[in-house]
């Protein structure tokens, strides 16, 4: 499921393919187990890392429980940040004050569940959501879950994989939630990303039509003729006289 970084001292580079985030002094991060990061202690460092495979259950719900239903439409980051509590690293402190414990499962195991109660009081379900986002599944939250891996799926049937479900039934629960087909959708929000780039000074279109996996620019054009109502020179001339 997850790897949480918790820099108790230092900072820590972590670099992905999206980009590179500094983690510091008194910050957790949360990092899916299933993609390739690059972790570089840029200083002095400690860090506590709790590896996650299962969910962490608190009683009968896990850290989502039922309130995830009203959970909001968070941003997409591969390596979401939490500040860390004093209450959390007062926990971390104490798990290692007895190390005859230190290879007992189940108190590692309580103090998970403890660790998680005290995410669940002292952060909002916002910040839940954003720092949880890669353990949030389509049982829990199907658009937030959308929203948080349509960029990770190589079209339809890949995300409708990486949702557990079969393609008729995705599309369904799609349709319900989205209001529109799962396709459009990828398309629209693959449009509204090459207009943000444009718009924040991106003038080549080959840099354009690399990065989007475009290979002729009669399809490029034609994709933001149909989704932004321009063509890729028009958008950034547009953007150039503003």
């Amino acid at each position: 499921m997850v790897r949480i970084l918790f820099v108790r001292t230092g900072t820590l580079l972590v670099s992905q393919p999206q980009g590179t985030k500094f983690v510091t002094s008194k910050q957790c991060a949360c990092l899916a187990r299933s993609e390739e990061y690059v972790v570089t202690a840029h200083e002095q460092s400690e860090v506590i890392i709790l590896s996650l495979e299962p969910r962490a259950e608190i009683c009968e719900p896990d850290i989502f429980g039922l309130q995830v239903a009203g959970y909001p439409d968070v941003p997409t980051d591969a390596v979401p940040t939490l500040a860390l509590h004093p209450a959390v690293e007062r926990l971390l402190s104490d798990m290692f004050d007895f190390p005859a414990l230190a290879q007992c499962e189940r108190f590692h195991r309580l103090k998970v569940s403890e660790l998680f109660m005290l995410f669940r009081v002292l952060h909002t379900p916002s910040e839940l959501a954003y720092f949880f986002q890669r353990m949030i599944q389509p049982q829990d939250n199907f658009r937030a879950f959308v929203c948080n891996n349509y960029e990770r799926a190589q079209g339809v049937t890949d995300l409708a994989s990486l949702a557990g479900m079969s393609l008729s039934v995705f599309k369904r629960r799609f349709a319900e939630h989205f209001n529109d087909s799962v396709y459009h959708w990828m398309m629209r929000q693959k449009a509204l990303k090459i207009y943000a780039d444009i718009r924040d000074g991106e003038d080549s279109t080959k840099a354009l039509m690399e990065k989007y996996k475009f290979r002729h620019y009669t399809q490029f054009s034609r994709f933001c003729k149909n989704y932004l109502q321009a063509t890729p020179a028009q958008l950034i001339a547009e953007m150039k006289r503003r």
